[in-house]
């Protein structure tokens, strides 16, 4: 049973950090496209643009496979 509540908790934990990360992405496309700007330049530089690519794919593999844990059980 404790096992089960650590899963759910990681599982939650994951969605919500995806779901914030989601929200700042979304909002700095926003910003980028009213001031004709680009995300790379937001991020300060190419290499940060594909780092936040990086971490919201990141983020959905960890939510997948945690979810796929949790519902395995």
């Amino acid at each position: 049973m404790k096992n089960k509540k650590i899963n759910l908790a990681i599982f939650l934990l994951s969605v919500l950090a995806l779901g914030i990360s989601l929200k700042l992405f979304y909002n700095m496309a926003i910003y980028s496209d009213e001031f004709n700007s680009s995300p790379a330049l937001i991020s300060g530089g190419e290499f940060w643009s594909i780092m936040d690519w990086l971490r919201l794919a990141l983020l959905v593999g960890i939510s997948i496979l945690s979810g796929v844990k949790l519902l395995k059980k």
